[in-house]
């Protein structure tokens, strides 16, 4: 009888391994999800202490650069010699030297970055917008951004202070459609709009690419399927062309810009903008947003509205819009323009994405769940995927939304930890790097330029390049203009 099993031993020893698999697979994944919050801790730590190092670093450049230190060496300016001593592109040691000046002025910033509060990126960003009066509030939104989501910030509140600074004569000559004739035979057509006219003109080109889509225009064998939205922008913007040109454009274009700004901007006048009153509800009052996030003055709205149609959202103190209440499948437009004000990039942790976005039922349509606000969310295509065939759950929490996979919650970064989060000793960072580096013997000199002054020539640096790389591809490859 030896290795024979009977019919219930047989099952009680499958059932036995069966169960200890599971426990084996467990173990596993428990250790991956230890190891990967480990060197997950570690390379944040260490991109901190980065950032805590940086500020060092700009401290010492903003001092060397004010007492004119790099003239002793000849150089015809800071970045020039930075360029020339540690090896940085002259833009980017342009960039170094701009962000240490503008520290010197917002001693903010320049704390939260000395503490590794806040990254490069973002200081990099913030300097080119940020005022002493100004400087408070920029920190603020910084620490509830991504870098990329301030970036966009600084962007758009420095081209409102230029265009604000321009007087109509100025924006008038500044608006130019050009041609340009490529040597691929293709040409290249470029137009320079303020905001509101950019907005239309890329409204209607949208509008005639979704049309193109449905029609099936933008496809085709050669296409690939990242590249068939701006193919379908190209067909859109050419069937528009004809339609004017044959003259049977409809009286009204199916197109809508949704331009979002408060009631008082609108019945508002310029004098306002000079009438005493807190600064922080003078500057609410001055700017309006269409719906891609561009920003305009007033006044640009102001004019926009005197031939427009107007609709009016009403908001809750809590300054959410309200639901229209229509329990329907389809997301109707008033809920989708409130939607898109909300909603202004992707709702998954961390995705700044804004193209193609859809309407999301938290609550499915088929499961009760009502066509309203508080009952949808906007997701690009792919975390409306992960939601509805990756697993991913949804949930309306204080009116925001919360992500959920297998259990977890998904955040966009690690929680912080209480009493001080990601805050950095300055005074052991630059000891700290220096000590992880000690084996590597990193000094002054090693990375020091080696060039003499002598002249560069680089014809023939890049003809030795290009003979080395023929010599590789073998001896049956021929140089460019030469005989094979």
């Amino acid at each position: 009888m030896d290795g024979m099993v009977s019919g219930s031993e047989g099952e009680a020893v499958a059932a036995f391994d069966g169960g200890a698999a599971l426990c084996g697979g467990r173990a596993q994944a428990a250790a991956r999800r230890a190891a990967h919050a480990a060197l997950g801790d570690r390379i944040a730590e260490q991109a901190y202490q980065l950032d805590a190092a940086m500020h060092r670093l700009l401290s010492d450049l903003r001092a060397f650069d004010a007492a004119g230190y790099w003239e002793d060496a000849g150089a015809a300016s800071c970045a020039s010699w930075l360029a020339w001593r540690v090896g940085w592109d002259p833009g980017t040691a342009r960039e170094h030297v701009r962000v240490a000046r503008a520290l010197g002025a917002l001693p903010r910033i320049d704390a939260a970055l000395r503490a590794g509060r806040l990254s490069y990126s973002k200081v990099r960003a913030i300097t080119r917008v940020a005022t002493p009066a100004t400087e408070a509030a920029l920190l603020e939104d910084a620490h509830h951004t991504t870098a990329a989501q301030l970036e966009l910030i600084c962007r758009k509140l420095r081209a409102v202070q230029r265009l604000g600074a321009l007087s109509a004569d100025d924006v008038r000559a500044r608006r130019t459609v050009t041609r340009r004739d490529r040597d691929d035979g293709m040409v290249v057509i470029e137009a320079v709009l303020p905001p509101d006219e950019a907005a239309a003109v890329w409204a209607a080109i949208e509008h005639e690419a979704a049309l193109a889509s449905e029609a099936g225009g933008a496809g085709g064998a050669g296409v690939s399927a990242e590249a068939r939205p701006a193919v379908a922008r190209v067909d859109g913007l050419v069937a528009m062309c004809q339609a004017a040109l044959r003259g049977d454009a409809p009286e009204r274009a199916p197109v809508e810009v949704v331009l979002t700004i408060a009631r008082d901007a609108l019945a508002g006048t310029a004098r306002d903008a000079a009438a005493p009153g807190p600064a922080h509800a003078s500057a609410a009052l001055k700017v309006g947003a269409f719906a891609d996030g561009t920003a305009i003055a007033a006044e640009t709205a102001r004019r926009l509205a005197c031939d427009c149609g107007v609709v009016t959202l009403i908001e809750d103190t809590a300054d959410q819009p309200l639901s229209v209440g229509r329990r329907t499948r389809t997301i109707p437009a008033a809920i989708a323009r409130a939607l898109a004000r909300r909603d202004v990039t992707c709702r998954f942790p961390g995705c700044t994405s804004r193209r193609f976005l859809a309407g999301h039922h938290l609550t499915h349509w088929i499961h009760g769940g009502a066509t309203a606000l508080d009952n949808l969310c906007r997701l690009c295509p792919s975390h409306h995927r992960f939601v509805h065939e990756h697993g991913y759950r949804v949930e309306l929490r204080d009116g925001e939304p919360v992500f959920f996979h297998r259990g977890r919650q998904v955040h966009a970064e690690p929680p912080r930890a209480t009493g001080g989060g990601r805050a950095i000793d300055s005074a052991r960072a630059w000891a700290a790097i220096r000590a992880s580096e000690a084996a590597r013997a990193i000094d002054a000199t090693t990375g020091q330029c080696a060039w003499d002054g002598e002249a560069v020539d680089y014809a023939w640096i890049v003809d030795g390049l290009v003979r080395m790389a023929a010599a590789e591809r073998g001896p049956g490859c021929a140089l460019a203009g030469e005989p094979g």
